[in-house]
């Protein structure tokens, strides 16, 4: 087994991910090879059958367990796309957080999460925050839970996956990336995550005249947050849907997600950066 640290738990693994940290003590997450029935069987908050056309098949369990089934010849790089992606999304589901859409960095130790589709530059503008000095602290999946009076983030790592028109603003800064796929993948060298991030703002990215924000109020920012999540209510069984309708409003109620509206050019990112940062300290 491979030991390494990602979303703050200690993962041991038979297949090999070198896109994590590497990790000690004993597991928080196991994910081994084996045989994934194909059933159309909806999620449960304890178990979830998922079936990718580009991967094969996986098998999540109470939050603790992820069995692969991968395609008779697919690049491993492939698989461990998919598992550090969705299906992870699916595993920190079972153990009780809301699996956000999102790319995000810790501006002066708080979370900023950038939420949308694919496509709409979460990774990007984190990246243009990377280049000002910022770390990032997950790339694509940005689990959050609702504890008290604070909402938390997973950090999930210090890599960022980019797309080829995209890469410059990283390079721009020194960093060399590696050709992954369907991206290319930056190790941007921050070192290992422990800890959980309070969350200061949840930003819906959206193409406009910007660089600007507004606050969403919770109701609307309800269906935004199950949009942009990693939860598909057509497999749900209800129960897992009640919960996760519950997990969005939480966080909705959180007074923390806001609509942050920009322009669709990379010369515009460091307005942008700015935009945020000043949103920020204003709100201190």
């Amino acid at each position: 087994m491979f030991c390494y640290s990602g979303f703050a738990l200690i993962i041991h693994s038979e297949l090999e991910l070198p896109g994590l940290a590497p990790g000690s003590g004993n597991p928080d997450v196991v994910i081994r090879s084996g045989t994934v029935p194909r059933t159309g069987r909806k999620a449960t908050m304890e178990e979830e059958f998922a079936f990718n056309t580009h991967a094969g098949a996986f098998h999540i369990r109470q939050g603790r367990e992820i069995i692969v089934d991968p395609l008779p010849g697919v690049d491993p790089d492939i698989v461990r796309v998919v598992l550090m992606g969705r299906i992870m999304a699916f595993l920190l589901r079972q153990r009780g957080w809301l699996p956000l859409h999102a790319s995000g960095v810790a501006i002066a130790g708080q979370a900023v999460l950038f939420l949308g589709p694919s496509g709409s530059g979460k990774s990007t503008t984190a990246a243009a925050f990377h280049a000002r000095g910022h770390q990032v602290i997950t790339d694509d999946v940005g689990a959050v839970r609702v504890v008290g009076q604070d909402c938390l983030v997973r950090p999930a790592g210090v890599r960022i996956r980019l797309l080829e028109d995209s890469r410059s603003v990283v390079e721009a800064s020194g960093v060399q990336g590696v050709a992954h796929w369907d991206k290319h993948s930056f190790d941007l060298g921050q070192g290992r995550l422990h800890e959980l991030f309070p969350v200061r703002r949840i930003y819906v990215l959206e193409y406009g005249s910007g660089p600007g924000s507004e606050v969403i109020p919770p109701m609307a920012a309800v269906p935004l947050l199950s949009e942009h999540s990693f939860v598909k209510r057509w497999r749900m069984a209800r129960e897992s849907l009640d919960v996760h309708l519950r997990d969005c409003a939480a966080v909705a109620n959180s007074g923390r997600v806001y609509r942050l509206t920009r322009l669709q050019s990379l010369r515009a990112l460091p307005d942008l950066v700015r935009c945020v940062e000043g949103d920020i300290a204003h709100s201190e």
